[in-house]
């Protein structure tokens, strides 16, 4: 014998069983770990990945700010610098860099004599040595008007000098090269002469590679 529900009573025996499901499903913790695991696992390991990106890149621009030091210091100690001297020079703090890649290693030593006229302070390179694949010199017939404040002693009657060392490495990101591209890590270090005077350099620069 069949039972047939009247309308009425269809409807309250299924509101009650929704009741039941939403009830059942506001308790139920199955599978909620997993969830929220799949939902903040791409946050983390992008986390991970940026955290790891970004204290390799500032090691490694840490590592250029001592080189272009060094160098500044090594080339500016004596009035004269020889050919065979500078290129140890540069090859020392080339070394600074490991275990970092130097093969792209940029690095350009320049003497800059320094002009005053009225108020205004110019600079031009006497000589400029590069040394490295892209390193480029400054050339002698280029004008500076970026003198840095701390090197502007030039008078009327007469001109300062100081070294200026110009530093750069094309830097390839480990993981977000997709996104930044290769990014070029610069610099640029000006550095007073011991002998508070020119640093002449005798016989010329040495390879540039």
């Amino acid at each position: 014998m069949i039972t047939r529900l009247k309308p009425a009573a269809m409807m309250r025996r299924a509101g009650a069983e929704l009741t039941a499901h939403a009830r059942a499903l506001q308790t139920s913790v199955a599978a909620v770990a997993a969830v929220e695991f799949a939902l903040i696992l791409p946050i983390m390991v992008t986390l991970l990945l940026g955290m790891s990106e970004v204290t390799h890149a500032v090691n490694v621009d840490r590592k250029l700010t001592l080189v272009s030091r060094s160098l500044a210091d090594l080339t500016s100690r004596d009035q004269t610098i020889t050919t065979t001297a500078l290129d140890d020079s540069l090859k020392a703090a080339a070394i600074i860099m490991q275990p970092f890649d130097t093969t792209r290693l940029q690095m350009t030593v320049s003497n800059m004599e320094v002009t005053k006229t009225g108020s205004n302070f110019t600079a031009k390179a006497l000589w400029s040595c590069p040394r490295g694949p892209s390193a480029v010199k400054r050339p002698s017939t280029t004008t500076y008007t970026d003198v840095p404040q701390g090197f502007q002693n030039a008078t009327d009657t007469k001109k300062s000098y100081y070294m200026q060392i110009d530093v750069k490495l094309p830097y390839t990101p480990m993981f977000g090269v997709a996104i930044t591209g290769v990014i070029n890590l610069t610099e640029n270090t000006p550095w007073p002469i011991r002998s508070d005077g020119a640093v002449t350099l005798s016989g010329g620069c040495p390879s540039a590679t």
